[in-house]
């Protein structure tokens, strides 16, 4: 069975009149200006697979891909949406991408949304993460991750440039700029790195902020804990071992101009 393919188009109709019950004629006020042969009108396409159909094959070319039920294959298109109901059973690679079901292989995008019910279990890449649902796959994003309050990640990494917390992480999390770990947000790390640490939930396990942490009032930090400098807010709390972090030095050996990496934390 293959998939519904919908093309949208323009459509030309007739009226007609009641009395005589012949078409009525358009004057020139009427009438629409027609598109310039040089640059005819560009239909979209749509591919719907509907609730309770299974498809196996692959999908591409397609504008927009909508899946509510299942598909067992690979999806190469510019839009996605996995509904409610909808389960995909391989790999994705769009620009935009929502998911409410289920997708059960890697994906590659530019924006993702996983909503409230949404669950993925393979590798992440992508621009910008929204997580609404569940997670338990391995994120790698360019700009930011953001884990809305509900929404919940498990993986053995998280990467990114700006990690924002309001759900539950559990899983090593890595930021080149900035890490914020909301009033609902908890996390459980082995390590959690970035250059300035913002704590206004709970963060338990390794952490190290090579510029800044900086725990609020209603933060709680508890363990391992490197930093360049701290900032505490009356009513923050940080508990555990805490040592001064210091940058990477490179040491030249004068005997065999060998470059040696040290760092002191």
């Amino acid at each position: 069975m293959i998939p519904n393919l919908k093309i949208q188009g323009e459509h030309e109709m007739a009226f007609f009149n009641n009395k005589k019950n012949t078409p009525i004629k358009n004057t020139p006020a009427q009438q629409k200006p027609t598109a310039s042969p040089t640059q005819p009108p560009k239909p979209s396409t749509a591919t719907v697979i509907s609730k309770g159909i299974r498809v196996a094959g692959d999908i591409s070319g397609a504008d927009f891909v909508q899946i509510d039920g299942v598909l067992d294959g690979n999806i190469a298109v510019d839009n996605v949406t996995i509904g409610r109901s909808g389960v995909v059973n391989g790999k994705i690679k769009a620009k935009n991408v929502a998911i409410e079901g289920e997708l059960k292989g890697e994906i590659d995008c530019i924006d993702l949304e996983i909503k409230k019910s949404g669950k993925v279990s393979h590798k992440i890449d992508a621009v910008n993460l929204l997580i609404h649902g569940n997670v338990n796959a391995d994120v790698n994003t360019e700009k930011t991750v953001t884990v809305a309050k509900g929404g919940f990640i498990k993986a053995q990494t998280i990467q990114s440039k700006k990690i924002v917390i309001n759900g539950t992480v559990d899983g090593k999390v890595h930021a080149s700029e900035i890490i914020e770990v909301g009033h609902d947000g908890k996390t459980k790390t082995d390590r959690l790195e970035s250059k300035k640490v913002v704590v206004n939930g709970k963060i338990d396990g390794k952490i190290t902020a090579s510029e800044l942490l900086e725990v609020g009032k209603n933060g709680f930090v508890q363990g391992e804990i490197t930093v360049k400098n701290i900032k505490t807010e009356e009513g923050g709390r940080v508990i555990g071992t805490m040592v001064t972090y210091e940058e990477t030095k490179k040491l030249t050996n004068n005997n065999d101009n060998e470059i040696i990496d040290t760092e002191t934390a």
